[in-house]
């Protein structure tokens, strides 16, 4: 930003100083190493485009109109946050529409650099038309987008991308499959038995899990022969799957893993958490293992399949 706002304050000097000066050349004689630098040259249009398809009013920049460049790089960020305030990134096509919308208004400002260029021909070169400012303006703005597209998407957005590492949510989330999160979901609706919630590994913070809610605070839980209890009464879930025979056994010294996982409780939920499954019971590690999930470790509720190898999921909201 402040290598734009010095070529804004370079180019309003030039302004001045051709307002003030009859004849610019004969005036700045002597005062150049290099006279060249006073004859109009050549815009190329397909040089401006390129330079303003990397970046947005890199191209209005080299026709000679660093003001208009900047205000056009301003605009195209300035786009997307506008967008970002009708909660269509919530929704797969919502969130094609603004890439799609963002791209249309890119290419506006590549073609706006490009005629702009064939219609003035040449200019007087200014003292940032050169190749190593531009590769600096490039540099420095590419920098910016690293350092602050994750916080773009999970701040302003509001959603944040996650790839499943394991099949514990099978059969409606499938290994490899990449989902939306919505981060601002619960900042304004209350948690529900059947969300898909992301959240902080209670016992790895640093990792990030998705597991189904399945009982809330205050509620009593209880599985019996892999059956659900709350409060008492049987849990209806169409989504669950189980891909091992029940095996588990008990005795005097020794509870079968198998048996802990297909019976559990009964237990009250603590308030300020809630207990977590996955869908594939016999392959998730959850809250049978680890115990309740603090309230305060959930992030987001899982929204949409963005990206599958099956290309007919892509686009499925996550129920």
């Amino acid at each position: 930003m402040g290598i734009v706002s010095a070529l804004i304050f370079i180019e309003i000097l030039e302004n001045i100083k051709e307002n003030l000066e009859i004849d610019p050349i004969i005036k700045n004689r002597g005062k150049v190493k290099n006279e060249d630098e006073l004859i109009p040259k050549k815009r190329k249009p397909i040089t401006a485009a390129i330079l303003s398809s990397v970046t947005p009013g890199l191209g209005q920049v080299y026709n000679g109109q660093v003001i208009k460049g900047f205000f056009l790089f301003l605009a195209t960020n300035l786009f997307i946050v506008l967008l970002s305030f009708t909660g269509l990134q919530f929704s797969f096509y919502g969130l094609m529409a603004i890439i799609m919308l963002s791209l249309f208004f890119w290419l506006f400002i590549v073609l706006e650099a490009f005629f702009t260029a064939k219609k003035i021909k040449e200019i007087s070169l200014k003292p940032y038309n050169k190749w190593s400012i531009y590769l600096l303006i490039v540099l420095v703005t590419f920098g910016i987008d690293y350092v602050s597209t994750d916080f773009f998407l999970k701040n302003i957005l509001g959603i944040q991308g996650y790839r499943l590492q394991t099949g514990s949510m099978q059969p409606s989330l499938q290994k490899g499959e990449y989902i939306m999160a919505n981060l601002k979901y619960y900042k304004s609706k209350t948690l529900k038995r059947g969300d898909l919630v992301v959240f902080k590994f209670p016992q790895e913070p640093s990792k990030d899990f998705l597991k189904r809610v399945v009982a809330l605070e205050g509620e009593k839980i209880e599985i019996k022969e892999r059956l659900v209890f709350i409060n008492n009464r049987p849990l209806h879930e169409d989504y669950k799957i189980f891909t091992k025979s029940r095996m588990g056994s008990k005795t005097k010294d020794f509870i079968s893993p198998d048996l802990f996982r297909d019976d559990y409780g009964p237990v009250m939920v603590p308030w300020g958490t809630c207990f977590v499954l996955g869908d594939n019971r016999d392959n998730s590690h959850d809250s049978r293992h680890w115990d309740f999930l603090p309230l305060k470790n959930i992030k987001g509720k899982a929204f949409y399949i963005y990206l599958s190898v099956d290309i007919t999921r892509i686009g499925r909201n996550i129920k």
